[in-house]
């Protein structure tokens, strides 16, 4: 019975049922919209931690991280989406008049300047996730992260834009699309992302207490790193 419940088939099956359920608690935790920062930070935590390296439990997990990134998340949503809205409004109206060479120099710096902010959205709710830092400290992270891996940047942008214009097209099932797509959507951004933030975490963090306890027979996967702690695993810092 045993190897039954630890079939890929099975696992596979309750990973998704946890995705649903961290999109409904992510979901429901958007609703007053000032809080968007912190639940994007604490289903990043959670889809890594929970969901791609089996430790924790989804509610746990995600409350802890709601509720110790709140301020600062906050903060940066704030910041970030107030100069992206102004970012995007100045876009639009530049397309709207815009006629010219000189229109389309400052069009395309007005674009840049937009995606360049997008950048530091995707950026600055993981960094926070994963360090300890205020609001200005997670913004200023992500822009240098950002600009040093330049190439992971651009293929992010693209997966975003992308995700992003599917859902537009398929407005009618949005429903449907809420209930599966920000999970994700953050577990492929993860992907890449987690391979950038290992490079900034010290080898020698020691595991946290609520990792401390666990028995590495209960995990779900043989990880290769069992020994080190959740963010340390699969992954090198020369990659």
């Amino acid at each position: 019975m045993e190897r039954f419940f630890e079939s890929k088939p099975v696992v596979y099956m309750s990973k998704f049922i946890d995705m649903i359920i961290l999109n409904i608690i992510f979901i429901v935790s958007c609703i007053p919209v000032f809080t968007i920062g912190a639940a994007w930070t604490a289903m990043y935590y959670t889809c890594v931690k929970v969901i791609r390296r089996d430790r924790g439990k989804i509610w746990q997990e995600y409350k802890h991280s709601f509720i110790s990134n709140f301020k600062t998340a906050t903060g940066v949503w704030v910041i970030l989406t107030v100069v992206e809205g102004a970012l995007g409004v100045l876009t639009l109206q530049l397309l709207a008049r815009g006629h010219g060479s000189l229109s389309a120099v400052v069009i395309g710096l007005a674009m840049a300047c937009f995606l360049f902010v997008l950048a530091l959205i995707v950026y600055a709710f993981a960094v926070l996730s994963r360090f300890t830092v205020n609001a200005v400290g997670a913004i200023q992270n992500a822009a240098v992260i950002s600009i040093h891996h330049g190439g992971e940047t651009v293929y992010m942008l693209v997966l975003t834009l992308g995700l992003a214009t599917l859902v537009m097209m398929g407005w009618k099932f949005l429903p449907v699309i809420l209930l599966v797509m920000p999970s994700a959507y953050l577990l492929l951004i993860s992907l890449i992302m987690e391979k950038i933030l290992i490079q900034y975490t010290p080898d020698e963090e020691e595991a946290t207490s609520d990792d401390a306890g666990i028995d590495p027979e209960d995990m779900l996967y043989a990880e290769e790193h069992k020994d080190k702690p959740w963010y340390l695993e699969g992954g090198d810092k020369d990659e």
